[in-house]
């Protein structure tokens, strides 16, 4: 009796999750197995075909020989039974591409075959127990399903279908567990074109110019030394099929098999080998003989399902090391009493915090898996697990890999939602879309927690920034300036220099020159000139413009190698910005120095504006944005308060107030200028918190004081910020720092109130720019 096993092409999510790549194991294992048992056997397997590669198709991936080639071959197949493999990858219960063409095909070549649709599950990878009704539905073709391990059973059932012939009821029959994995005989790897499935890996790799992989492919074959997990983790699909109330248990290959099944890879001509058991250091023993082997036919190794936390130990990170790409570990939540009462996972989160350090300390990449969504759980616990996986990510360099909990078909956890998640594409949907889990938490509020987790994830590895200042001297006297207070000097020259070399050395290729008024440090040229010979590729100087208006100074500002230019501009009137700089004559000399430099500039000087929001000008902003527009400007910062300095709360307006003036500038300038908001909460601004992001990039700037003092400046600043109680459930919790604490610093006895400036206020050009040098 000849039986024939196919595995069909698959078409995936551009971006699948697990390893689709693998999804025939099961079938080379039956086949395995059927031939032992003196069957002739057949496999088909597209992916390790001639030709099998990576297609695009559309929005979604075909994986293996082209269709058309390989309905060919399925056209000239001769068999007396047809094992069909189905996997999670074929989208239960939906009729999936790829296989129902090859049914169909199937039908038409070999009408008297019977032709069974078989599960030929293997431990580790995402079972979707959907209703065998519903998947009979979608394949009329077949003859009957086969659901779950069926190695114990498979010979015999070959031979009662093809017995029993085609007609009959349809029929579902569970094949039950496979008591003794040393008993099944090696996967018959020397029925595959190996060399074809090495290429499909190398294709995949190209087709989808991933910059990394944390479980990288490349001449991989699959292996699975264990079957089960003895933990009841609620979103867990493993051990299909057991019954209701009897113990979860786990398999595995004794020592000496697991070193015959690993020579079997390495004489196949693997390279890597991708374990793809469920939990594959459930026992010591067993895992210390896995990597013995492993380690002894000198293979690399990867294990996507990940690890036990609290069973990983330091002697197995030393052998990890060099040969495993990431170590994966899950931690679910970061709440002790979500690990505990939601997941029922048995894990003490100390034990993944321990792992971390260990992993870093021994030089082994770690990933950690996080769910949020999960029932029952509040925004504030969803914050916990989200300040838990950055604590590990930025004391350790532990990546956090974040998702929403989703209930697969046949989890306890399905059994909380309002019917489970259909898996229609294993990618886009599974893990990256919210379900009916948490009914307390819309899914609007679960995508900000993940969105602001990610923006604060991927700034943490953002563009690095230098900012210094080159001096606390200035022309203006600003009711607000953070640095107003310091001593009125010039930094040192030499050890600025030292300083822009040793960031340089460290990676950083932004720089921003202020002060006080970068422009009074007359060796300001000379530092432009060496940071750009360093290799700074932007250097920005932050300016009052006063200088720039003498058209000599002008000109030397846009020739000394600048790439950026920001201007201070507090109000779109000479009394409303002389009442913020303290200096009358400022606004006229401001604007001339923009006309200046406007004029003289080559169009790649990019350009902009600062405003610094205040109690006297926030009622103006949208007039001080006009004017920025108006002067040409295409690019305009507003800063809320800092309270540093002369920054007290006589000067900070009220934040609502601010920002709905600050809105009312986005709404009317948000296509004509480019817009950031610094320093702001999140929440002050709702709906436009895409311009808050962008200050967030503070995360990896380097404040260099004029005293030589070196600073994170988002550290700097978030030790002024405090959490008020409404921030606890905030879903932007995780990167806002919060509100500023109220400055407690008395009044400045140098403050002109507004009224008697506008008063005072000279004609232009009574005060010229050089003659404020001076005053401290």
């Amino acid at each position: 009796m000849r039986v024939a096993i196919l595995f069909p092409p698959l078409r995936v999510s551009r971006d699948f999750i697990d390893y689709p790549y693998f999804a025939d194991l099961g079938a080379v294992q039956a086949a395995a197995v059927l031939r032992q048992a003196a069957l002739d056997v057949v496999l088909l397997d597209a992916l390790a075909r001639p030709g099998s590669t990576l297609t695009e198709a559309g929005s979604e991936l075909d994986l293996g020989e082209p269709l058309e080639s390989y309905l060919d071959a399925v056209r000239a197949l001769e068999a007396d039974v047809v094992l069909m493999a189905y996997s999670p990858f074929h989208r239960p219960p939906s009729r999936a591409h790829g296989l129902s063409q090859a049914l169909e095909v199937l039908r038409q070549a070999l009408p008297r075959a019977p032709i069974w649709l078989a599960d030929l599950y293997q431990s580790g990878q995402h079972y979707v127990d959907a209703p065998a009704a519903e998947v009979l539905a979608a394949y009329p073709e077949i003859d009957g399903y086969l659901r779950y391990e069926a190695e114990t059973r498979l010979a015999v059932l070959v031979q009662q279908w093809q017995q029993a012939g085609r007609g009959g009821e349809r029929r579902v029959v569970d094949g039950g567990e496979t008591a003794e994995l040393d008993a099944l005989p090696i996967p018959a790897w020397d029925l595959l074109d190996v060399p074809a499935y090495f290429e499909l890996q190398a294709a995949i790799v190209r087709g989808l110019g991933r910059p990394s992989w944390a479980f990288p492919l490349g001449r991989a074959l699959p292996l699975v030394t264990s079957r089960g997990c003895p933990f009841r983790c609620a979103h867990c699909s493993s051990n299909p099929g057991l019954a209701p109330g009897a113990p979860k248990r786990q398999r595995r290959l004794a020592p000496a098999r697991l070193r015959e099944v690993i020579s079997a890879l390495r004489a196949q001509g693997a390279e890597r080998v991708h374990v793809l058991d469920e939990l594959a250091n459930v026992s010591e023993r067993h895992f210390d003989a896995l990597l013995d082997a492993l380690c002894e036919h000198e293979l690399a190794f990867e294990i996507p399902n990940g690890l036990r936390a609290d069973y990983v130990l330091p002697e197995h990170l030393e052998r990890m090391r060099g040969r495993l790409t990431t170590l994966s570990v899950s931690a679910e939540s970061g709440v002790q009493r979500v690990v505990d009462e939601v997941v029922s996972k048995d894990l003490d989160l100390s034990a993944i915090a321990r792992v971390a350090e260990r992993a870093r300390d021994a030089g082994v990449a770690l990933l950690i898996h996080f769910m949020i969504g999960l029932p029952g759980e509040s925004a504030e616990e969803v914050n916990a697990t989200l300040a838990f996986a950055l604590d590990l990510h930025e004391r350790f360099g532990a990546w956090p890999s974040v998702q929403f909990a989703t209930p697969l078909p046949g989890t306890r956890l399905a059994e909380h939602a309002r019917g489970a998640l259909p898996v229609l594409d294993w990618g886009p949907r599974f893990q990256q879309r919210p379900s009916a889990l948490s009914r307390g938490l819309p899914e609007a509020t679960l995508r900000a927690f993940k969105e602001t987790f990610d923006l604060r994830l991927a700034a943490s590895g953002g563009p690095k920034k230098a900012i210094m200042n080159v001096t606390y001297r200035c022309n203006n006297h600003c009711t607000f300036c953070a640095v107003g207070t310091r001593t009125q000097v010039d930094g040192n020259f030499e050890r600025q220099r030292e300083l822009l070399v040793k960031y340089r050395q460290q990676g950083v290729r932004l720089l921003d020159l202020d002060g006080g008024e970068p422009t009074l440090n007359e060796r300001l040229f000379a530092l432009i000139r060496f940071a750009r010979k360093l290799g700074y590729e932007k250097v920005n100087v932050t300016t009052n413009g006063r200088m720039a208006a003498y058209e000599a100074y002008a000109r030397e500002l846009v020739r000394s190698g600048v790439t950026s230019v920001l201007f201070s501009l507090h109000g779109h009137e000479p009394w409303l910005h002389a009442a913020n700089v303290g200096v009358p004559e400022a606004f006229e000399q401001t604007l001339a120095g923009i006309a200046n430099v406007q004029r003289l500039a080559e169009p790649e000087l990019e350009l902009g504006a600062n405003v610094t929001v205040t109690l006297s000008n926030h009622k103006h902003l949208v007039e001080i944005a006009d004017l920025v527009h108006a002067l040409g400007l295409r690019w305009l910062n507003i800063q809320f308060l800092t309270p540093f300095g002369r920054a007290t709360s006589t000067v900070c307006p009220d934040l609502h107030a601010a920002a709905e003036q600050t809105m009312r500038v986005i709404d009317r300038h948000r296509d004509t200028m480019k817009l950031a908001v610094i320093n702001a909460p999140w929440c002050a601004l709702p709906g436009y918190e895409q311009f808050v992001a962008a200050d967030l990039l503070k995360l990896e700037r380097h404040m260099l004081f004029v005293d030589n003092e070196e600073v994170n400046l988002f550290e700097y600043l978030r030790e002024q910020r405090e959490y008020r109680a409404e921030c606890a459930p905030c879903p932007r919790r995780v990167f806002c720092g919060g509100f500023y604490k109220e400055s407690d610093v008395a009044e400045p006895t140098w403050l002109i109130a507004p009224e008697d400036l506008v008063r005072r206020i000279e004609p232009a050009g009574k005060t010229g720019p050089a003659r404020e040098r001076g005053r401290a």
